[in-house]
């Protein structure tokens, strides 16, 4: 017997379901709060999804698909990968949407909030802030490769110097959200990268 057809767009609920959970966090997030943002009823939740915990790891792993679908993309298109680095690092500086700005990473979150409530969970936003060290260092190669990085550039250990610096700056940017503020700091952060 085949299962019901699902008549709503998974990408747009999952979107709406990641904002809950960016603004209020994984445990303040009821199921209320989120079928209301969604516009599901239970069942379609329950069937789709699972419980709680299982939703925000589809969550989790949909937001990171995302972004790090497009930030490869535009590394391998780059003749400059480093530019679409410092590129990715400023678009944390520009507070277009201040309450998006205001909200931080939302892995980094994830990993904070997490630590004490469920390991299994920050596991998995720690294993894709992980992969974002990856992709930086990806594209630290890539750039060494092309001749714009020097030869004894250790991309592995500046790569995870750049996850910090996007923690960092993702905290950082709740305290000061005026580019004005940030973007000398982030300069700053980023002159390990000619």
């Amino acid at each position: 017997m085949a299962g019901r057809h699902r008549t709503f767009d998974e990408a747009a609920v999952l979107n709406q379901a990641a904002e809950v959970f960016w603004q209020k966090g994984y445990e303040s997030s009821s199921t209320e709060d989120l079928l209301q943002a969604m516009e599901l009823n239970k069942g379609s939740l329950y069937n789709a999804f699972g419980n709680k915990k299982q939703l925000f790891k589809t969550v989790v792993k949909h937001y990171a698909g995302a972004i790090f679908e497009n930030l490869r993309n535009d590394i391998q298109e780059s003749t400059r990968p480093v530019s679409v680095i410092r590129g990715f690092f400023q678009e944390a500086c520009d507070p277009k949407d201040i309450s998006a700005h205001l909200k931080g990473c939302f892995l980094g979150n994830a990993v904070s909030e997490l630590a004490s409530i469920d390991q299994e969970l920050e596991q998995l936003a720690i294993e894709k802030l992980a992969t974002l060290e990856h992709i930086f260092q990806e594209a630290l190669d890539r750039a060494k490769e092309l001749g714009h990085l020097p030869a004894d550039f250790d991309t592995a250990l500046n790569a995870r110097y750049l996850i910090n610096i996007w923690n960092g700056i993702n905290v950082t940017r709740r305290m000061y959200p005026n580019r004005q503020e940030l973007e000398p700091m982030l300069k700053m952060c980023l002159n390990i990268l000619p």
